[in-house]
């Protein structure tokens, strides 16, 4: 009897702390993530300060997003291609920046776009993924 109760007693500890810290637990996962990045930054200052730097270029531009920020880029991606060309611009330049393969449909519907500029982006950004 004293063990059933002891392991509803800790089933319920772990789904309390799984519904109401879930925000703490994924920041602390996020938190390795960033660690990793921060090691793939000192790797490639090495390597760009060395004479390697022609054989093996990289580009400092990568960005680590957390899942819940690319569900938010991915929306405010879909909402900002509704509206005007600028916004469109917005959109293609957030989709580049994620440079993810679910970013794929909003850059088929801009090369359905009547804007040529927008057309060309979108189509450069496909080229990437092939």
């Amino acid at each position: 009897m004293f063990r059933v109760l002891s392991i509803i007693l800790i089933l319920s500890i772990l789904i309390f702390l799984i519904i109401f810290k879930r925000s703490l637990i994924i920041k602390f996962f996020s938190k390795k993530k960033i660690e990793l990045y921060n090691n793939v930054q000192e790797t490639q200052a090495k390597i760009s300060s060395s004479p390697l730097k022609k054989k093996f270029p990289f580009t400092n531009d990568i960005q680590v997003y957390s899942h819940s920020e690319r569900i938010f880029l991915k929306r405010k991606m879909e909402s900002l291609f509704k509206g005007s060309k600028e916004d469109k611009l917005k959109a293609l330049k957030i989709a580049k920046d994620l440079s993810d393969k679910s970013t794929l449909p909003i850059l088929r519907m801009g090369l359905k776009d009547m804007d040529s500029d927008i057309v060309e982006i979108s189509a450069d950004l496909i080229d990437k993924f092939k």
